[in-house]
């Protein structure tokens, strides 16, 4: 699913008119054609040059060759005549052009130019329109930190000007616009809800239709995304007549498209494709190679409900050549979905598992793209307010050295009086936003601790997948193949049943891990406490483990009491007895022995896992015990191998349940895991 980025750069398209885009675009061809007989010094006017700018952006999306001809043109005459509006209009239209070839570097080092030219006349209008170009360009670039910090440079300074005119605000609207389609591109969508629903206030605020209409579009993209369909409906129907009345074409294209993905998501496969083949037949007129895209995915997908597979196999392979040109890791990793997905349905499964891998690749290097970015944008906004403040404190400094300066010149005691107030409250003041600042750069700090461990963590789980899963799966795979094969036969086969089975084991284990690990960290682990009687759940863990023990003569010994009843989360303390119970079968010898005992206190029952194993050193038992995460694992006595989930998970569940985890161990001697749980009577 795509957001559309909004790249208008000359103001006057921002008001609605009553004549069509394309009516528009052919009168001002004409108006142009009619002054070609004109000589060089005749052209050298603002009019004219104005009049090439409006035809420039008319061909947006339809005529590359058209911008990049006109475009030069006003430039060449604009800088004849040192116009400045003229040179920055054509210097964004420039690099509207470059970007819509890839060439986004070259994009933005032609908007730069135009910023540095917007800046010196002092024009805030074109000053706002190039931060949002430059803001899209990175953002297509990939470069989310320098995008978010262009976007938030342009806010600012439209923010703190008292005096905007309507064009003005219109451009604060679509900074606005842009970066909450940026932060939802991360899928951070609340905060890109609130971008936009800022960007609507001012569009209503300044009776901009157009804006309306486009700003409309987007929510219902997010809308599509968080799955409120009828939401999403209502405000593309709104958005649509819009389009139509004036004349947006692409704009329209898009909203048609929304609409046709929402219905697919409601299973309404008609109504889609009936909406799909409308906005194609616009797309066939404008040049949105990237939204064409979708839309190719999005018939593809109708069809396949439709049960179509033909059609829709046509439709998916057309999306995918298109996004191997632009080289648009989003769009191959949707298509690859979706061909995988038709590929299956029709039970050609070889090539339904080739498009799953290939989606699989693109999926894997989107993730870590995606988080890259993702706290990239954090760090951008985290820069801006630090910067911003220094920026207060150093403008409170200035003013307060100049009424320093105009009250000591006016003499007197009265004026002494007076700078005596002033310095005491600069002092206090500078103490204020030096406090405001220090606690900034804290929280700075504290936010890029907390970004370095989240990267540690997910590392460490990409090492979990790609070593301690996918090699026996490999392996188990391989067996297959050589069975299919006809290479081994079903007897040989048999032999390696045992030894399948106990990796089959090992990975169900591991996954059930990861996952109840995983949606923890993204959600939070929330404990359902309820009356669990302690014994039975040890004796559970006992059956499910016995196995494993008898393969290493291990003896488990359950010594906790009868209607030993404890107030706690039954799943998360299955966990925790699972886990703690294979850990000690791990790290003893053969011919050992391990003991569950429970001990009741006042409003607790303790409980101990006691293993006759090889012990735990000091400092690793400190590191288990720590705030941070921990995830290194030894082998254990027949080389078992883990992955250090286990006991994160363990300590994790007993806080939630309101228990305490301790350790004690002797080398050679055994270790003991000690933790408590609420006691509840029976």
């Amino acid at each position: 699913m795509k957001f559309k980025l909004l790249l208008i750069p000359i103001c006057l398209l921002f008001c609605p008119n009553s004549y069509g885009q394309e009516q528009k675009k052919d009168s001002l061809a004409k108006r142009i054609a009619q002054q070609k007989h004109r000589s060089i010094e005749e052209k050298r006017d603002t009019a004219y040059i104005n009049l090439l700018n409006r035809y420039v952006v008319a061909n947006f999306y339809i005529s590359n060759d058209t911008i990049k001809f006109y475009s030069e043109e006003s430039l060449k005459l604009s800088k004849s005549i040192h116009y400045t509006r003229g040179e920055v209009e054509a210097l964004i239209n420039l690099a509207f052009y470059e970007s819509e070839l890839g060439n986004y570097t070259e994009a933005i080092s032609i908007a730069q130019k135009s910023l540095a030219k917007a800046l010196n006349s002092n024009n805030l209008e074109q000053t706002l329109m190039c931060y949002c170009n430059i803001a899209t360009f990175y953002e297509y670039s990939g470069d989310i930190k320098n995008s978010v910090e262009f976007s938030l440079k342009g806010i600012s300074l439209g923010e703190h000007n008292g005096h905007k005119s309507k064009d003005a605000k219109l451009y604060l609207s679509l900074l606005y616009e842009n970066l909450g389609i940026t932060y939802g591109m991360q899928r951070e969508y609340k905060k890109a809800l609130e971008f936009l629903y800022k960007a609507q206030k001012i569009n209503i605020e300044t009776k901009n239709t157009l804006s309306e209409g486009q700003t409309l579009s987007n929510i219902a993209s997010f809308q599509l995304k968080t799955r409120e369909f009828e939401k999403g409906l209502k405000n593309i129907d709104k958005s649509i007549p819009i389009f139509k009345e004036l004349g947006y074409d692409d704009w329209l294209a898009y909203a048609l498209k929304v609409k046709g993905q929402l219905y697919v998501e409601m299973n309404k496969y008609e109504p889609a494709l009936d909406i799909f083949m409308q906005s194609l037949s616009l797309y066939e007129k404008v040049e949105d190679k990237r939204e064409k895209i979708s839309l190719l995915n999005g018939i593809a997908k109708t069809y396949s409900g439709m049960q179509e597979y033909d059609l829709a196999k046509l439709y998916a392979e057309e999306a995918l050549v298109i996004a191997k040109e632009l080289n648009s890791f989003e769009d191959i990793k949707e298509c690859s979905q979706t061909l995988s997905v038709i590929y299956k349905k029709t039970k050609d499964f070889e090539k339904a598992l080739q498009y799953h891998e290939q989606f699989k690749k693109y999926n894997d290097s989107i993730f870590n793209h995606e988080n890259t970015k993702s706290i990239a944008a954090h760090e951008a906004q985290m820069d801006f307010i630090e910067k911003e403040n220094e920026l207060i404190l150093k403008n409170e400094k200035e003013l307060n050295k100049q009424k320093l300066f105009i009250y000591l010149s006016t003499g007197g005691v009265l004026i002494l009086l007076t700078v005596l107030f002033f310095t005491q409250r600069s002092r206090k003041l500078e103490r204020k936003l030096n406090g405001l600042l220090a606690n900034k750069n804290y929280d700075l700090k504290k936010r890029e601790q907390e970004l370095q461990e989240l990267n540690e963590t997910k590392n460490k789980f990409f090492s979990i997948i790609a070593h301690d899963l996918r090699a026996p799966i490999a392996s188990l795979n391989s067996l297959i193949d050589l069975l299919k094969d006809n290479q081994i036969s079903p007897n040989d086969f048999m032999q390696f049943a045992p030894k399948l089975s106990e990796q089959v084991k090992s990975i169900s284990f591991t996954l059930n891990n990861l996952l109840v690990w995983g949606q923890a960290q993204m959600k939070g682990a929330i404990s359902r406490p309820s009356k669990v009687d302690i014994k039975h759940e040890v004796a559970e863990t006992m059956l499910l483990l016995k196995e494993l023990a008898h393969k290493k003569n291990i003896d488990i010994y359950n010594k906790v009491p009868d209607k030993a009843f404890a107030y706690v989360d039954r799943d998360q303390v299955q966990l925790i007895f699972r886990n703690l119970v294979n850990n000690a079968i791990k790290f003893t010898a053969e011919s050992g022995f391990i003991e569950i005992i429970g001990t009741e206190l006042k409003n607790h029952w303790q409980i101990e896992i006691k293993d006759s194993g090889i012990g735990i050193a000091q400092e690793v038992i400190d590191n288990i015990l720590s705030d941070k995460t921990h995830f290194s694992s030894t082998y254990g006595t027949h080389n078992e191998k883990g992955t250090g989930l286990g006991l994160n998970l363990c300590k994790e569940m007993i806080k939630k349940n309101h228990g305490e985890l301790w350790i004690v161990s002797k080398i050679n001697e055994g270790t003991s895991f000690f933790f408590t749980l609420p006691k509840m009577e029976g």
